[in-house]
């Protein structure tokens, strides 16, 4: 049996989705803002990258973080409509897994600093709830 043409693309986009988050894990720099297809930005995606910005303090990339989540908010209800925003939302994901990873290094440096303990478990719920809301537009679309 073979799949229906418009399955096709989808599935080759939750593949690659999937294989982003799971390579986004590691240490990669700074992080980017995702744009649209093409290049050009989508509704509330900046069209200009970013990533050196963010700085190497908690308070930069606390700052970093809840911009991105921010983002990651206004595109989530429009992008379980639209597979072609799901590739925005998953790049947000990966760059919010990034901060969260640079915020674990210096959790890691401050081990004895419960406020930076608590930034690090708030910055890894982020990251796990941005990749479940990635998956979640993924899975929703390709089931279209």
């Amino acid at each position: 049996m073979s799949m229906p043409h418009r399955q096709r693309p989808i599935r080759e986009l939750a593949l690659a989705v999937l294989l982003g988050l799971a390579t986004s894990c590691g240490p990669t720099g700074s992080t980017v803002t995702p744009t649209g297809v093409g290049g050009g930005a989508g509704p509330g995606v900046d069209s200009d990258p970013e990533g050196v910005n963010e700085g190497s303090g908690m308070a930069e990339l606390r700052a970093r973080l809840e911009q991105l989540v921010g983002r990651t908010d206004g595109i989530a209800a429009a992008a379980a409509n639209d597979a072609g925003k799901c590739e925005n939302l998953c790049d947000l994901a990966t760059s919010i897994c990034s901060v969260q990873e640079k915020m674990r290094e210096l959790c890691d440096a401050h081990p004895d600093d419960d406020a930076y303990a608590a930034l690090c478990r708030e910055a890894k719920n982020e990251c796990r709830e941005a990749q479940d809301s990635c998956v979640r537009c993924v899975e929703s679309n390709q089931a279209r």
